[in-house]
């Protein structure tokens, strides 16, 4: 029976362990990436704390509290570091931040939420006065939250309760106009489901939102899906971090440990003649 060199069979374990850790490693890492960097026209971002999926177009890039690496991205959103970009997603209870992928930065859509207050049931299975009810109450809190702020004016310019795939919201366009006379437009649309308020946000600093722009918002809500997501391990942005960097030293301690064998086998080579 032909035996196989030790130096074959180093070689072949060193081509695994590089396989292995590649393939573990792009399974971290895509879950950290700024932008969904594959060959299909949408992406599904799931968000287990709010029990909400949606699926968006490629041609936006998505900032999660999940993102942990950097990437020329930032520079468009005006900022230098992912931290920078987690803590303020996550101290605004944002899930989601989508971006235009090419050219300037328009617009935004934001998807945020927490937990709804536990007397108000989903939107979906109250009656339409009950829900009516419910939508003078969330202007009023609006109107109050408003005038409570001592550098910014908002004004809300229109109100209403719109239908979106079976599911109601509480829609507002409000105009805001800062201490530094910067005006800016949103439309928000709020709702309540599986206990959780959530709102999707479209905002803009140019003179007005287009009704391409609400095309947009609107495709996005139309893909929701209010359901229990499971969360998983790769949900937790430090974990994905440590791994990451994990993989890198390993796969970088594999190189380094090819390199040596091939040397001190160059040098065996060397003395044999």
């Amino acid at each position: 029976m032909k035996r196989i060199s030790i130096s074959k069979i180093l070689i072949l374990c060193y081509t695994i362990i590089v396989i292995i850790t590649l393939l573990l490693y792009n399974t971290f890492s895509v879950k950290a990436e700024v932008a969904p960097l594959n060959n299909s026209d949408t992406y599904t971002y799931k968000m287990p704390d709010l029990d909400l999926a949606v699926t968006v177009s490629n041609d936006l890039v998505g900032f999660t509290q999940n993102t942990t690496s950097n990437n020329s991205y930032l520079e468009k959103i005006g900022a230098s570091d992912v931290e920078q970009v987690r803590a303020l997603l996550m101290v605004n209870n944002i899930y989601l931040e989508l971006i235009p992928k090419e050219g300037d930065i328009t617009y935004e859509i934001l998807v945020s939420g927490k937990n709804a207050p536990s007397q108000v049931p989903n939107f979906n299975e109250v009656s339409d006065d009950v829900l009516k009810g419910y939508f003078d109450e969330y202007i009023d809190s609006a109107n109050t939250q408003k005038n409570e702020e001592t550098n910014i004016k908002e004004t809300i310019t229109d109100s209403y309760i719109e239908k979106l795939n079976g599911i109601n919201y509480f829609v507002t366009e409000v105009t805001s106009v800062s201490g530094n006379l910067v005006t800016v437009y949103l439309k928000k649309y709020y709702t309540v489901m599986q206990g959780k308020a959530v709102t999707f946000t479209l905002q803009t600093n140019q003179e007005a939102l287009t009704p391409g722009m609400s095309k947009i918002l609107s495709d996005i809500i139309n893909t929701a899906d209010y359901k229990p997501i499971k969360k998983s391990i790769f949900d937790n942005p430090f974990l994905i971090e440590i791994t990451t960097s994990f993989l890198s030293l390993l796969l970088f301690a594999g190189i380094l440990a090819l390199i040596l064998f091939i040397i001190i086998k160059a040098n065996k080579r060397k003395k044999k003649y």
